[in-house]
């Protein structure tokens, strides 16, 4: 789910504490204890800003969560 921002960050001589703000997409709440814990594994005790918002549905069906994220470069 972050390595899409830790290439991003790498790419850019940079470390995902460059993130500054992250807004979670999920279907289900019930999913938050699996997310909980790729985040700690990321990013241990120091998250970036983080809204977390639960929806009906994403833009590709089969999905059950987005991320939407802000880095400073």
């Amino acid at each position: 789910m972050f390595q899409q921002f830790l290439h991003i960050a790498q790419a850019e001589n940079s470390t995902l504490s460059a993130l500054i703000k992250v807004t979670i997409f999920i279907t289900s709440f019930d999913d938050i204890d699996a997310l909980r814990q790729v985040l700690f594994r990321y990013y241990g005790d120091h998250l970036p800003a983080c809204s977390l918002v639960e929806v009906s549905r994403l833009f590709s069906p089969d999905l059950r969560i987005e991320i939407e994220a802000v880095m400073a470069l």
